[in-house]
């Protein structure tokens, strides 16, 4: 791991755990144990953080989504294992997606609103993807609107990790999980019970 790849993997760090307000330059610098001044070499402010975080959340989540993709496997199994895949990203950085976002909003930054759209919109593509091949192989209904389901499952999943952010119990967000990833099964069915 490089430097600048350490560093934004603290920044994660100190993002999941306070937020924008612990995001200081000399709360990095302290977490990463090297100076305030060698921050500023690799990144120019905390803008330029958050945006490297962005792209970092993007590369992990993405890697394991289009290895799942690959596999030889139903396409149920695949959303099936997306879903528990990215359940357990979020957990495990405490829902760093969700808090991000509300940052590129709420602090006008064009840039990271750009970026977090993308990540976005190329997330609904892949889940897109994932539902047209099973509709395609017979395993969904084909009276099903492919986008409509990735923004439900994406929905979803950024509904759980909100409850998660809020306290709720990680067992019972992983018991709501199954629940809820039920009911797709039976909207990508055209509404059978599964």
């Amino acid at each position: 791991m490089t430097r600048k790849e350490e560093i934004v993997q603290r920044c994660m760090d100190i993002f999941s755990e306070s937020g924008t307000e612990g995001l200081t330059m000399k709360a990095i610098a302290e977490r990463v144990n090297i100076s305030e001044p060698a921050i500023y070499r690799h990144f120019k402010n905390k803008q330029a953080v958050i945006l490297a975080m962005i792209n970092q959340i993007r590369e992990e989540l993405f890697k394991r989504v289009d290895e799942i993709a690959r596999r030889p496997m139903s396409a149920m199994d695949k959303l099936y294992r997306v879903f528990q895949h990215h359940l357990f990203y979020l957990k495990e950085r405490r829902g760093i997606t969700i808090a991000l976002l509300s940052e590129s909003f709420f602090y006008n930054q064009p840039k990271g609103r750009e970026l977090m759209s993308f990540l976005l919109n190329d997330y609904h593509e892949r889940i897109r993807e994932i539902i047209a091949v099973g509709i395609e192989k017979g395993e969904f209904s084909d009276k099903i609107n492919p986008r409509a389901v990735s923004i439900l499952f994406l929905g979803a999943l950024q509904h759980l990790l909100t409850m998660f952010r809020l306290s709720v119990s990680e067992a019972e967000i992983d018991l709501l999980s199954e629940e809820v990833f039920t009911h797709i099964k039976s909207i990508l069915k055209g509404g059978e019970n599964t």
